[in-house]
């Protein structure tokens, strides 16, 4: 229980893998800003997003609930307003809740729960990739070649994702000094684009990551990969089934890095500014990333699957009423955020928040951990059929409809190098951890519903042929910047 309400800083980056993190002990990235966090603060060791891609993902974070609660499924069913958020709670009661950046929401002209939203990044049209609901269909989302291009661009320079992030901290610091003598807590959201890909960055953070010296990802080469179908169906669909050459993968892990440390020095900027403001002792501050990044583990690049590489993101906490340096080993999911962030406002849940399947983390961080089973879900472009992830002490269960079931342990195989379902093999936990799964939903009834819905959305904009001539794009423009498609 936290009894003293405080202002609040919410960190949200985009494409940040947990272990990709000095605090969480990487050999080679630098994340100064972001450790100092974990230093005065708790980190947790296991935290989870609710669905490894932005759309869905954020959405869980604002309204605490799992796609399959909202039907926000992917990057085209978007959070519109619908339903309360956290944001919505804190207003209503009174404070000042602004967001500066990267929404990835339906549209400004939503109620999104904000009481101002500033430079915030959409997406594209209020429609978004509409291509993606072509997963409802027979042939399924159609293969794109942008997606490993946007990863052969991992040189030096600069993209328009590092402008936007330079911008989104200059917004946050001028509404620091602009509120920094306000008289009710408030809580600023600040989210940055990065480190979504490409991994162009400038030379100073590429030189800190020199090739040769790069960690390699596992099971990068095509002969060493994982052989399970969706992960071969992700592959074909990205374009990126073949071998790769060890100099781009390196690129590619190098590029990341110095991509994550570009972004970790905008956040340092905001922290020194708190600092001089003297915000920092009445502040609370939170850092979390909407989902992970492969970077070549199991000749993967991006998300939009279950490994841990994917659902993985770091979350720390630090100011008032938080122990320092402290590590939380239970299980913390994205739903979490919903409880945690009201009650550290001072704000209330209503009768309308009784469906939320998170819990506050507050008792955690004071040190009363809990055993909790972690549930994630994706049903999105590159998907043949919904897959689930449920995780239950150290053994964790990846549930592809219509597909072989997955088991890893984490504890012997952190990196799930070692699928002990594969080749037909059998585990106890298998279907112990499937029957606590279905305990949360009805995988097929949920595969039936997320493609109903999609088929549904995409009549409302001229059915299969008309979204079929939309385009695919790999990342979303910058506010004021145009959609580069690939036509198909």
């Amino acid at each position: 229980m936290i009894t003293d309400a405080a202002n609040l800083v919410v960190f949200l980056t985009d494409n940040h893998n947990r272990t990709f993190l000095g605090a969480a002990g990487h050999p080679m990235v630098k994340t100064p800003a972001l450790d100092s966090i974990a230093a005065r603060g708790v980190r947790f060791a296991n935290a989870y997003c609710s669905s490894p891609l932005c759309c869905p993902s954020r959405a869980a974070i604002a309204t605490g609930r799992y796609p399959h609660q909202t039907g926000y499924w992917d990057n085209a069913l978007a959070y519109d307003g619908r339903l309360p958020t956290w944001h919505h709670r804190i207003r209503d009661a009174g404070h000042e809740v602004t967001a500066i950046g990267k929404l990835h929401f339906r549209s400004s002209d939503d109620d999104n729960g904000f009481t101002e939203e500033i430079d915030v990044m959409h997406i594209v049209e209020a429609k978004g990739a509409l291509i993606s609901l072509l997963r409802a269909t027979q042939d399924g989302v159609p293969r794109r070649e942008s997606h490993r291009a946007i990863y052969q661009d991992s040189v030096p320079g600069e993209a328009e994702y590092q402008i936007y992030d330079l911008r989104v901290t200059g917004h946050a610091i001028d509404w620091l000094r602009n509120h920094r003598d306000a008289d009710k807590p408030w809580v600023l959201l600040i989210s940055y684009a990065s480190p979504h890909p490409p991994f162009k960055v400038p030379q100073r953070f590429w030189d800190m990551y020199p090739l040769d010296d790069v960690p390699m990802p596992v099971q990068w080469r095509k002969d060493d990969r994982p052989q399970h179908p969706a992960d071969k169906y992700l592959a074909w669909m990205n374009s990126i089934e073949g071998d790769f050459e060890e100099e781009f993968v390196r690129r590619v892990v190098a590029g990341y890095c110095g991509l994550i440390s570009h972004t970790d020095e905008q956040i340092g900027q905001v922290l020194r500014e708190m600092d001089s403001l003297g915000l920092t002792n009445e502040t609370r501050v939170i850092y979390t990333s909407d989902h992970g990044e492969a970077a070549g583990h199991h000749g993967m690049l991006g998300k939009a699957n279950h490994y841990e590489h994917a659902l993985g993101v770091p979350l720390l906490m630090a100011g008032p009423g938080i122990p320092e340096h402290r590590i939380i080993e239970q299980h913390a999911a994205h739903v979490d955020l919903f409880p945690t962030i009201v009650e550290a406002v001072g704000a209330q849940l209503t009768d309308e928040d009784a469906d939320l399947r998170g819990i506050s983390l507050w008792p955690a961080i004071n040190g009363n951990e809990t055993s909790r089973p972690m549930f994630a879900e994706y049903h999105a472009m590159g998907s043949r059929n919904s897959g689930f992830a449920i995780r239950d002490g150290d053994f964790k269960l990846i549930y592809h409809v219509g597909m072989p079931r997955q088991l890893f342990d984490l504890a012997a195989d952190p990196l799930e190098e070692s699928d002990l379902l594969a080749g037909g093999g059998k585990h106890p936990k298998a279907d112990a951890l499937e029957a606590t799964l279905r305990q949360i939903i009805d995988p097929e009834f949920i595969d039936s519903k997320s493609k109903a819905d999609q088929a549904a959305h995409m009549e409302k904009f001229g059915g299969i042929e008309a979204v079929r001539k939309e385009g695919i794009f790999s990342r979303s423009p910058i506010p004021g910047a145009d959609v580069q498609l690939e036509h198909v």
